[in-house]
């Protein structure tokens, strides 16, 4: 299937060095787990920081969410979820409650964000209308049961949920041909060739963040709790269905978007479309690629995002970064609420997609030829973007 396989990103570029995609998660120094408090204190000030500037200009409303009850899961750490439950903290009324879920390794800045979160609730009077658990979602038993617990004693009103999880397994499904993505190392361009995955990993990938995702809501309100409005995250890269045709040319090139991570997604906008149009409000919002933790354990996509920024900055687009992101999902649920905005799925990567043909033909042509136009350091530096 290789050989016949028309796609370039189905075969190795010359002269690129190849490496084997395995995901590893670097155990943080004594050091690092030392700073750790003092990284997710500035976190929350920086976030909060641009927030309340925005917010001061009137950029977006979040008056609403003042008497509200939120179930964010993924609400820890440097990504959308994070930035959600900091704008929460500042914006929720006294009767309104923030009931946070996440899964974070206890040595790592997700785990001391959720800490800091916790701190700072308490010290805001909030008492039981905030919670914090570190044990992830659940469908049953007893990871079913805290979240419910939580909710009861926060008399939890019907609930906003907003899903923000990120845990996939990049690779590439047994029998399609291998898929090949540029990233930056200490040595410079390289390739990750992604592995074959087989079903049991596939299927986890539906689950965690599909299946589950998509279920909980359902759970919760057959337990008895309301659910006013349902939010996903998502990315456009899930919807170019060609790049999953192992018989096209466009094969492969939204990378492990192609091969696995789209899978979830799937489950996500299939339940957002079926939902529409039945009185459950459930979105599925689109955002521009976030320079996170997260996005590091996708391959090249640190790289990506530095290529984007180039790409950016050349046509004078503005970035958008992940604290006003995190403003625009909330004034979009506002919106869907007031029965304003009846779009299941808002793009907030308008400014980014349009750069997506352009990013093709540049992500084709990388290379370390330091005479070439396409010289990898012309359009992403030559800084390291990741070691493994």
């Amino acid at each position: 299937m290789t050989d016949s396989c028309p796609s370039p990103f189905a075969r190795p570029q010359p002269g690129l060095r190849v490496r084997d995609w395995t995901l590893t998660i670097p155990r943080p120094s004594r050091e690092e787990i030392e700073a750790f408090p003092a990284e997710a204190r500035k976190l929350l000030d920086e976030t909060w920081n641009a927030q309340s500037t925005l917010l001061a200009k009137g950029a977006y409303d979040l008056d609403w969410v003042e008497e509200r009850h939120f179930l964010l899961a993924g609400a820890t750490g440097s990504g959308l979820g994070g930035a959600l439950s900091c704008a929460l903290l500042h914006r929720l009324g006294p009767r309104g409650s923030l009931t946070m879920v996440s899964r974070d390794l206890k040595r790592s800045l997700g785990y001391e964000h959720g800490v800091e979160m916790e701190r700072r609730a308490q010290e805001a009077g909030f008492g039981p209308r905030f919670h914090w658990t570190n044990h992830g979602l659940g469908l049953e038993g007893q990871d079913f049961e805290r979240i419910a617990a939580c909710l009861r004693e926060a008399e939890a009103g019907p609930l906003v949920y907003v899903n923000t999880v990120a845990a996939a397994i990049s690779g590439v499904p047994a029998g399609y041909p291998p898929v090949y993505v540029k990233d930056l190392d200490a040595q410079g361009l390289f390739l990750w060739k992604l592995p074959a995955l087989d079903e049991r990993s596939l299927e986890a990938n539906r689950f965690v963040m599909g299946t589950l995702a998509v279920e909980f809501p359902r759970r919760l309100e057959a337990a008895g709790f309301a659910v006013e409005a349902t939010a996903f995250a998502d990315w456009r890269g899930s919807l170019d269905r060609a790049s999953r045709n192992p018989s096209a040319p466009e094969y492969g090139r939204q990378g492990a978007y192609s091969t696995s991570l789209y899978l979830p997604k799937e489950v996500v906008q299939r339940a957002t479309s079926e939902a529409y149009g039945t009185g459950r409000l459930v979105q599925d919002f689109f955002l521009p690629v976030m320079r996170t933790r997260a996005l590091s354990f996708v391959p090249g996509g640190m790289a990506m995002s530095r290529l984007y920024d180039t790409l950016m900055e050349a046509e004078g687009v503005r970035r958008i970064d992940v604290p006003e992101l995190a403003l625009a999902v909330l004034d979009r649920i506002g919106r869907a609420i007031r029965g304003e905005d009846r779009n299941p799925f808002p793009r907030l990567d308008s400014h980014e997609a349009p750069l997506d043909l352009w990013f093709q033909e540049v992500v084709l042509r990388l290379n370390e030829d330091p005479n070439s136009e396409f010289h990898f350091s012309r359009w992403m530096g030559r800084q390291e973007a990741e070691t493994r």
